[in-house]
């Protein structure tokens, strides 16, 4: 059995690593990475500064991370962030959760437990936010880890409205990304329909398969949905190592007034 942080105030750890705040330009770069049980760090660290579109990312949320790594990539990379554990994962004996880490000012952080514990381990699941200001605009921003596809397809939908009742309706800038575990197309298209409702689309659509299982790349697992921004590219790193998960990216625009 897993054992779970259900308190919704913690365990938290913040740390604020950026050393001077940048300008802002009118674009924002957007990565996201399930680095699998936070175990090659090291990897991931390398990666994000190899391949040019995950290169001086300005948010960056992870999932299946401890503190210690998180900090470790906050570090390398100069970086606020934000961390909240969901569990100690049963396997690594580790904390297991998700993270937001930016250049930029970083403000009231969250967690959001996610109903319905998995079938194997009743392990919980989480979502963090954060309000992320740069300059003048402020953008919530949301680091997501759901369920495996082993829960009831009404459990796994009753955590996506569990997101969707915190994000609300309304307008500004909005980004929800991270680790869905949808499964299929079909899972997918019901999930970006939830969120359709707030005004929330799938930025990251048609980038394909976003995992790798045993040589097998069967659906997208990852994904990054955005409300009041305008998507100027897209993309996934298919060659990385260190996870079963592929990082995915957007940059992002602020529409024209």
């Amino acid at each position: 059995m897993a054992a779970n942080y259900d308190d919704p105030l913690g365990p938290k750890y913040e740390g604020r690593l950026a050393e001077d705040e940048p300008v802002f330009q009118g674009t924002i770069r957007i990565v996201t990475y399930n680095i699998n049980q936070g175990l090659e760090v090291d990897q991931a660290i390398e990666e994000l500064h190899t391949y040019e579109p995950l290169r001086d990312p300005d948010i960056l949320l992870l999932q299946e991370m401890d503190e210690a790594g998180t900090r470790r990539v906050a570090r390398d990379l100069r970086h606020n962030y934000v961390y909240y554990p969901a569990s100690v994962f049963h396997w690594t004996k580790r904390d297991f959760g998700n993270a937001i880490l930016t250049k930029w000012p970083l403000s009231d952080p969250g967690k959001i437990i996610l109903p319905h514990r998995g079938l194997i381990g009743q392990q919980l699941r989480i979502a963090v936010r954060a309000t992320v200001a740069m300059d003048a605009v402020e953008m919530s921003v949301y680091s997501v880890h759901t369920e495996t596809y082993t829960i009831p397809s009404p459990y796994r939908k009753a955590q996506i409205s569990a997101i969707v009742d915190d994000v609300g309706n309304g307008a500004g800038h909005v980004v929800v990304g991270g680790d869905f575990n949808t499964i299929s197309n079909r899972s997918i298209r019901r999930m970006a329909g939830q969120f359709s409702e707030i005004g929330l689309t799938r930025a990251t659509a048609g980038l394909g398969p976003t995992i790798n299982v045993l040589g097998l790349q069967p659906v997208a697992l990852d994904h990054i949905f955005t409300r009041g921004l305008t998507v100027l590219a897209r993309g996934k790193v298919d060659t990385t190592k260190a996870s079963d998960h592929f990082p995915i990216w957007v940059e992002l625009g602020l529409p024209q007034e």
